[in-house]
């Protein structure tokens, strides 16, 4: 009925704002007819289908239902025979069974025929919904193209967003409220856009620009053009604070340090930026030149540099003998994740078997993470079969276990993971794997905090969103997002510190 008063107030204001000439306003109509239509749709199908009754229906952010998926779905008559047997029946009691209900409860009577013309009005309903949405093209196509991928946009998040309380807000009045604002060009679709992502209070649920999607993407391979600095994954204290110059980049050469707060980029204020959008700023076309202003305890400095096509080695990797037995250790320096890291790794360790070590220390200090797979696959190397890795927990409280799938093969070897407050995301995951399956000994300072999931969506222009789809718990089900994991050797182990000096007289 809901639906059915809808779309029939929808039709008859489209096709009056249509004969004037103002059918512009006829896609906000038909986006709330639509919305209505998918709940009540959601909830006729669901009392009919399972036989749960008007309660069981879940009101709250229901999207996903298709109407081909009820006209799809048992004939009429079919459902009028189930509807004999559930709740659905009891919708509309006569007053007959009002009285009959308040005496006894074994004594209700269903009326069978007036269930099955409630089913032949749903029928009709969907039907007739069904023609109204497909005989409107003019009117879907009054909305512009910056408002259609807002809509996009809205739609992707709704679907796979963790919080579904949507940080407290309405999030269909949101919808409504934006797309139907004008748009004279895709960059007020971007600003309407990311003023809309806002609200959700989540630094990692972003907007990504054709340029800023194609950075991630590189980056994600390991591939860059730019010059080579790394940044924390979320602000610090409100500034963009380097992690780390890439070592041998334009960055490092020009002395840029681990600590140093980025001020401007050619001369703009970084101020409204997130670390995303100022990497987007650096990177570009390699050759060209770009200017940046960086501060630290010693003052500030304007630096210019040319961008270079960078190939980051996330993975480094040695052998050395502890002076006071002469016992050779393996150390692996993972950077960041990317697609090819967790082969990278297994190499490593191969090689430095070979090569007699027999112990060896992952360090993990100042790596932002990166692709969460790498991180998955690197513990598998060092954990037994069925030891768990990482719980992730999406929007409907449901966990997915990552586990070993057989015994790794260093999954006896005595082994020390070196961490920071720069150590992040994929990072943690890794750590908090070793430490809790009693694999490692974590060495260092609290790590940053990154406990959420996100995946990239590319947009139909060729932009794209970055939505926090889940978040990850330790296997000892600890919920690290902002706050971390705590080592179990708590000490301060300077970049310019060897590796052995950081190591306890136990290892």
């Amino acid at each position: 009925r809901i639906a059915d008063r809808t779309q029939s107030r929808a039709g008859r204001v489209c096709c009056w704002l249509a004969r004037r000439g103002w059918c512009g306003r006829c896609g906000d109509w038909r986006e709330r007819a639509m919305v209505r239509q998918e709940r009540a749709g959601f909830v006729w199908a669901n009392c009919l289908a399972v036989g749960a009754g008007y309660k069981s229906a879940r009101w709250n952010g229901i999207s996903s239902f298709s109407l081909t998926h009820l006209l799809a779905a048992r004939s009429v008559e079919a459902k009028r025979r189930h509807c004999r047997n559930t709740a659905v029946c009891a919708l509309r009691p006569t007053r007959g069974q009002e009285s009959a209900r308040v005496e006894s409860n074994s004594n209700r009577q269903w009326d069978a025929g007036r269930c099955a013309n409630i089913v032949r009005r749903a029928a009709a309903i969907v039907a007739v919904s069904v023609l109204f949405l497909w005989s409107e093209p003019d009117c879907a196509a009054a909305m512009s193209e910056p408002q259609k991928l807002v809509a996009e946009a809205w739609r992707v998040v709704n679907q796979s967003y963790v919080d579904q309380s949507f940080n407290g807000t309405d999030w269909f009045k949101i919808r409504m409220k934006n797309v139907k604002k004008p748009m004279a060009s895709m960059e007020d679709a971007y600003d309407v856009i990311r003023n809309m992502l806002k609200l959700l209070d989540d630094p990692y649920t972003r907007f990504l620009s054709p340029a800023q999607l194609s950075s991630l993407t590189s980056s994600a391979t390991g591939e860059l053009a730019g010059v080579g600095v790394q940044m924390y994954p979320a602000l610090v204290d409100g500034e963009l604070k380097i992690l780390n110059p890439i070592e041998g980049s334009p960055a490092d050469r020009a002395g840029v340090r681990k600590g140093d707060v980025i001020t401007d980029i050619d001369g703009e204020s970084v101020e409204s930026l997130s670390p995303d959008d100022a990497a987007a700023r650096i990177r570009g076309v390699p050759g060209t030149r770009v200017s940046m202003s960086v501060r630290n305890s010693s003052g500030e400095r304007r630096i210019d540099m040319t961008r270079e096509s960078l190939k980051i080695a996330s993975v480094k990797h040695r052998v050395v003998k502890r002076p006071s037995d002469g016992e050779l250790i393996g150390l692996v320096d993972i950077r960041q994740f990317t697609s090819s890291t967790a082969a990278d790794v297994a190499a490593a360790l191969k090689e430095m078997q070979t090569a007699g070590a027999k112990r060896f220390v992952i360090d993990l200090r100042n790596n932002p993470g990166g692709y969460f797979p790498g991180g998955v696959d690197v513990a598998r190397q060092f954990l037994h079969k069925g030891d768990t890795i990482v719980y992730i927990v999406d929007k409907n409280s449901v966990q997915d276990e990552y586990e070993a799938l057989d015994d790794g093969f260093l999954a006896d070897a005595k082994v020390a993971v070196l961490v920071n407050h720069g150590t992040a995301s994929a990072s943690e995951i890794l750590s908090g794997a070793l430490k809790d399956n009693r694999r490692a000994t974590i060495i260092g300072e609290q790590t940053f905090g990154k406990g959420v999931v996100q995946t990239i969506s590319e947009l139909s222009n060729g932009s794209g969103l970055s939505v926090t789809i889940a978040r990850y718990e330790t296997p000892a089900h600890l919920d690290i997002n902002k706050r971390g994991i705590a080592p179990d050797i708590n000490r301060s182990c300077p970049d310019s510190a060897e590796i052995l000096s950081c190591l306890p007289d136990s290892f």
